[in-house]
């Protein structure tokens, strides 16, 4: 809020063009502002959202007059064969490897042999919902005339690969992935409710890669950034947008310059390949919050602790 009431952007009346034609006042690349100002009705939700709030977490709230312009959020429980599902994709998604942030974060190298999952809600948020959608329309108008290096697929992407084959199909073509972000249970409700702040960035993470927001596609990667609240860790299950993807295996990358690379050049994102490096894990690093939508709260338990063959 208080870089949009700084700066001009392109959906405000006084918008003005200064230099680069792409380029807005704050230095950001206009498509980092794309507007979520019109309503409700504005973009289809999915057919498997409820919108109803009967059993939602407390602060749930529905805005409007109940018009199908209405805003709402929303985030109702998930069921026994949502639970399942979700589960599944965090059984399929594990790994024994062990990294520096998780002793970092933890004190400890020593991996949980299991997550065993507990209660899940889904995110139902109208604005943040449509913000995201008309991020994914312009990337896919985009993709229709720019050449295929610009738009490189990476359809390996293992949190989608494993959720895609319960028939939730995403569009390939722009990158568009599920990938997992660890954090704590107030912190995932707060950005359910008002979106990720950037400029908290990094605080939790690191800053390797440039102060993004930074998702994985192991939950045994995610779990190191989840924090422990009367027992449970909190993950998000989100929705990503990639689109132009800017590769790295460096050793040593500059976090400036790929932050610079997304914020004011060609790419949307950065995927960190510390497999090529190390052997660990890929990390995937969004500079803006139109490309993430999160959907799903995950609150699990960490299994018994054990020495893994990774450990150094």
């Amino acid at each position: 809020e208080d870089h949009r009431s700084t700066f001009c952007h392109p959906d405000d009346e006084d918008w003005e063009l200064h230099g680069d034609k792409e380029m807005c006042r704050c230095g950001h690349k206009k498509k980092l502002h794309a507007s979520g100002a019109s309503g409700a009705a504005a973009v289809p939700y999915p057919t498997y959202w409820s919108q109803a709030s009967s059993s939602c977490l407390p602060g749930a709230v529905s805005e409007g007059d109940g018009s199908d312009a209405a805003e709402f959020s929303e985030r109702p429980e998930m069921g026994e064969d949502m639970l399942k599902r979700l589960q599944s994709l965090v059984t399929d998604t594990y790994s024994d490897v062990t990294t520096r942030d998780r002793q970092r974060h933890s004190g400890s190298w020593m991996v949980p042999k299991d997550f065993t999952l507990v209660q899940a809600w889904r995110n139902e948020n109208s604005k943040l919902w449509r913000k995201y959608c008309v991020k994914k329309a312009e990337l896919q108008q985009e993709v229709k005339t720019a050449d295929a290096k610009r738009f490189e697929v990476y359809d390996d992407v293992l949190t989608t690969k494993v959720w895609s084959a319960y028939g939730d199909q995403l569009d390939t073509s722009i990158n568009e992935w599920y990938l997992w972000h660890g954090t704590s249970s107030s912190a995932a409700h707060n950005i359910c409710m008002s979106d990720f702040k950037m400029r908290l960035a990094g605080s939790a993470t690191g800053t390797l890669y440039g102060r993004g927001s930074y998702f994985a596609e192991s939950i045994t990667k995610a779990d190191e950034y989840s924090k422990e609240e009367d027992g449970l860790y909190t993950v998000l299950l989100c929705r990503v947008l990639g689109g132009r993807v800017k590769y790295t295996a460096d050793r040593n990358p500059d976090p400036d310059a790929l932050t610079r690379e997304c914020t004011q050049g060609e790419s949307d994102c950065i995927l960190g390949d510390r497999i090529k490096i190390s052997g660990t894990y890929r990390e995937f690093i969004v500079f803006d919050t139109e490309n993430v939508y999160p959907e799903y709260i995950v609150k699990y338990k960490r299994g018994e602790l054990f020495k893994s063959k990774s450990h150094p």
